[in-house]
């Protein structure tokens, strides 16, 4: 059984990392409605892309980026704003679920995008355009930082918005309580 202390992390944990993985899922299906993917054309070498197409290939990986910064910025402002009672273990939850949010994201889309493009151009023919896989790509692992850097950009707004409270005025603001309860 949690102790009265640890509930309000459980909570926080489950919020934080719930919340963000529900929204890399939103933005996977986001992704996958907003861009179209670049299209091979068969030949009988195999298949082509003109220059049209490989800016295709380029905008799909500069839509992620896009939604992944507006999300994240976001989340990391909304939840470093609710659950901001810790704000460093709240930050370290943040990028977590970043993490967790930009992989759902990326799984998402090539799930609900078009197949792999290697079994595609084989059965097509001559001629026939095939649609390349929904995907960010192995080699661009940058693409995935958006998440984090968005979400820390959000939660640094809210901690530099924060009142600071320093120990001289809490001291001060206790010691005006005990002389109002004196008199």
């Amino acid at each position: 059984m949690a102790t009265p202390l640890a509930r309000p992390v459980v909570r926080d944990v489950i919020a934080v990392l719930g919340g963000l993985l529900l929204l890399g899922v939103v933005c996977g299906v986001l992704w996958w409605l907003l861009v179209s993917p670049a299209e091979y054309t068969k030949t009988r070498q195999g298949g082509v892309m003109d220059e049209a197409q490989l800016a295709r290939r380029f905008s799909v990986k500069a839509v992620y980026v896009v939604i992944a910064l507006v999300a994240g910025l976001a989340s990391g402002l909304g939840l470093s704003w609710w659950r901001g009672r810790n704000p460093l273990f709240t930050s370290v939850l943040l990028v977590v679920g970043s993490l967790v949010a930009a992989a759902a994201m990326a799984l998402v889309g090539h799930a609900l995008g078009p197949g792999d493009t290697g079994q595609a151009l084989e059965a097509a023919r001559l001629g026939a355009r095939v649609p390349e896989t929904l995907s960010v790509g192995r080699d661009e692992w940058t693409v995935y930082l958006a998440w984090p850097v968005a979400v820390l950009a959000g939660a640094l707004v809210v901690l530099l918005g924060a009142p600071l409270e320093d120990e001289a005025s809490t001291v001060a603001a206790e010691t005006h309580a005990s002389l109002r309860r004196r008199r």
